[in-house]
């Protein structure tokens, strides 16, 4: 008998860092089980598709009922209409499926009652439920997400933050500690431009999600104008512009336009903007061809640890903070509530730059054990 696999949790591949996700993962379950029958709940069928994540079939939700839960207020309603949004996937699971809860940071936000769900139809089947990967901000958890949490099999968390957070809600038993599935996302090469191989490169990272929580109006965007600035006139190197999440509502590229296109022309000439469609995969490639990186999406920042590319990320959760200390880059997150001048992130990247040797070395030497534990702590669950 084919062993089962659900994966779920999952936006969409637009979303790269969701789609390394699921494409390490498919590939951990592959190579341990040939003969694996593989589905994903996915928010967005077609993007996977474009990608060809190498899945058996996939299910994507109601959308009007989506549109439905997405304006309901009341967690209940919202609920019992997640219920309904995702009907088709629901109905995959029977006792011998392993469900695996893809959603990395979703128990950090105040849609995790879409993870319930699945929990709820695993509960009545008996099928094996997992929290792959996961990050959770302790101060989000409730009693009722404490009661969701406690009915998964096991709990992978991907950092320290999140693994003594639950174990000090008496979830012991269920945890284990493994670095995210993304960073064993083997790069795949493409053509660059050409004047990027002409000297070192910068690349820079930034989301309209930092945009919505910055302090001041516009101080984000004149923080990146100042950095690149810098990096061209003082260090003499490129710049590579590098979206990851190119959502329609959430588009890291649309961001990175905008700021290439405020830049002098001079500017211009030694920045690259890197196109929408490329792959996680692709991306990791550009990013593996950087001499160090500014980022603000978790992923991208995952890609460049995992390479040792001294990275600065700018923070705004456990998760940046809690993967950055658990490999000795907790000095290099800024959070973004401190950005209150124009010279602030030029001023962390002249530090990072500074130490560019000696953050290299440590990850260097922490990365091989550090990798080991997703072979080791993911394999033996599934």
């Amino acid at each position: 008998m084919k062993r089962q696999f659900l994966l779920y949790g999952h936006g969409g591949s637009y979303n790269h860092g969701e789609e390394a996700i699921v494409r390490t993962t498919v590939k951990m379950i592959r190579n341990k089980y040939a003969n694996a029958h593989i589905t994903l709940s996915s928010h967005f069928p077609e993007q996977d598709k474009e990608f060809e994540l190498d899945v058996d079939a996939v299910y994507g939700p109601d959308m009007a009922v989506w549109e439905l839960e997405k304006k309901t207020a009341e967690f209940d309603r919202k609920r019992e209409l997640a219920r309904v949004m995702y009907a088709k996937a629901l109905g995959q699971i029977n006792k011998d499926t392993v469900c695996l809860s893809t959603g990395g940071d979703t128990f950090c936000y105040n849609n995790w009652h879409r993870l319930a769900v699945f929990q709820e139809k695993a509960t009545e089947t008996g099928a094996k439920t997992i929290l792959w990967g996961c990050s959770v901000e302790p101060s989000a958890i409730t009693l009722e997400m404490l009661d969701v949490l406690r009915s998964y099999n096991k709990i992978v968390t991907r950092e320290n933050i999140t693994y003594n957070a639950l174990s000090g809600h008496g979830l012991t038993d269920k945890l284990l500690l493994a670095p995210d599935p993304a960073f064993a996302l083997q790069p795949v090469s493409f053509s660059l431009p050409d004047n990027l191989t002409s000297k070192s490169t910068v690349g820079i990272n930034i989301s309209p999600l930092v945009i919505r929580k910055e302090v001041l109006s516009g101080i984000v965007i004149d923080n990146v104008r100042h950095l690149v600035r810098h990096i061209i006139t003082q260090l003499g190197y490129n710049v590579m512009l590098i979206p990851h999440v190119v959502m329609p509502m959430d588009n890291d590229f649309e961001l990175l336009s905008e700021i290439f296109e405020s830049l002098s022309e001079e500017e211009k000439n030694s920045t690259t903007l890197l196109d929408s469609n490329r792959s996680a995969e692709e991306y990791k490639y550009a990013i593996s061809q950087c001499e160090n990186l500014v980022c603000s999406r978790t992923h991208v920042s995952i890609a460049a640890y995992s390479l040792s590319i001294p990275t600065l990320v700018l923070g705004y959760s456990v998760k940046a903070q809690g993967i950055a200390l658990d490999l000795g880059m907790g000095d290099y997150v800024l959070d973004i509530s401190k950005i209150t001048d124009n010279s602030i992130l030029t001023d962390a990247f002249i530090e990072l730059y500074s130490n560019r040797d000696h953050i290299r070395a440590n990850l260097t030497k922490r990365l091989p054990d550090f990798m080991a534990d997703i072979n080791v702590n993911y394999l033996k669950i599934i």
